[in-house]
């Protein structure tokens, strides 16, 4: 009896160190979309290092395939970073509105870059920027609008009226480390709540002596996880509701003036700096790509690494194993 609860303890301990350090060390990532192709496969499964761009001491250890999570009591800590994230290069993030999730995307624009799209052409700073080899458009043109609750609103400032495609997106600056936002009635909230959110900072909206929490979680994407979404609400104010999003569409400008950040309504605060860099990510099959035009800026915080190669590669429509593909580098 003694030997097999050795055993047991032997084999809880190395199945604890394996987790410790898919959190510390490296990346395992199966690819469950087209959003990369045809530079990465759906069904690839990669190995990233979370060296790349400064591994981060783990504050939660994932166990794989599950949204099951052990909290580790650790503080927060990021080493020194081998490199920086550079425009090109292909990152490893938490998914901004469940971190759940782990998305491989191309970083196409830096902090501080402005970025637009006009006619399916994507400008960094007013110059093209071309799509990578390997990337594709499915179709010749969109064949609908995004409707305004499924795209990144920050993009849209404060013009109920603007109304935006992936084919044409207005120019957006990506913040970065050291920008100040003015915090008043006349502020873009629909982008400076999410980095409020991002950077730890409590966010409310207090109405008829009701209190609505605002948070970054998608309720369609918790919802994919949990298959519970009965605690999020889509418009405000309705009665019962806790949590709301920045892009909620009933949350409108006159509701500016009821916010609170930390227990300080926005009239007791003149002003934010930001404290982080963020990111502009997309996919390289643009045409079958859920990125940063739907949801945004990533913020520093989210990028856990870089992929490094591929171990093996499975067709999940029919599961055959595609061997040719094992070994090859995503770029």
């Amino acid at each position: 009896m003694n030997k097999v609860i050795s055993e047991i303890k032997s084999l809880l301990a190395l199945i604890l160190i394996v987790l410790v350090l898919k959190e510390t060390v490296v990346e395992l990532y199966i690819v469950p979309t087209t959003s990369m192709e045809k530079n990465i496969l759906k069904g690839d499964m990669l190995v990233g290092s979370r060296f790349a761009y400064g591994m981060k001491v783990p504050q939660k250890i994932w166990v794989p395939f599950t949204a099951i999570s052990i909290p580790t009591f650790l503080p927060e800590y990021r080493f020194p970073a081998f490199k920086k994230v550079k425009r090109g290069d292909v990152v490893v993030f938490e998914y901004p509105r469940d971190i759940v999730y782990k998305y491989v995307k191309r970083c196409i624009g830096l902090p501080g870059d402005t970025v637009s799209i006009k006619d399916r052409e994507v400008y960094v700073n007013g110059v093209i920027s071309e799509l990578p080899d390997g990337g594709q458009f499915l179709s010749s043109s969109w064949d609908k609008d995004i409707a305004d609750q499924e795209i990144f609103l920050g993009a849209k400032g404060n013009n109920p009226g603007f109304i935006a495609n992936k084919d044409q997106y207005p120019e957006i600056t990506i913040p970065k480390k050291g920008d100040i936002f003015l915090l008043d009635e006349s502020m873009n909230w629909q982008l400076v709540i999410p980095i409020l959110l991002y950077e730890g900072n409590e966010v409310e909206l207090i109405y008829n002596e009701t209190k609505f929490n605002f948070t970054n979680q998608s309720p369609r994407d918790v919802f994919r996880r949990t298959g519970d979404r009965s605690i999020f609400k889509d418009y405000v104010p309705t009665e019962g509701a806790t949590l709301i999003t920045p892009w909620s569409p009933m949350f409108k400008k006159e509701y500016i003036k009821y916010l609170h950040i930390n227990g300080e309504t926005i009239n007791e605060i003149d002003s934010y700096t930001v404290k982080q860099d963020y990111f502009w990510m997309m996919g390289d099959n643009r045409d079958n790509s859920e990125d940063s035009r739907y949801w945004g800026f990533v913020p520093e915080s989210h990028i856990l690494g870089q992929p490094v190669i591929t171990w093996f590669s499975i067709n999940l429509d029919n599961y055959f194993p595609r061997i040719g593909r094992i070994g090859k580098i995503p770029n």
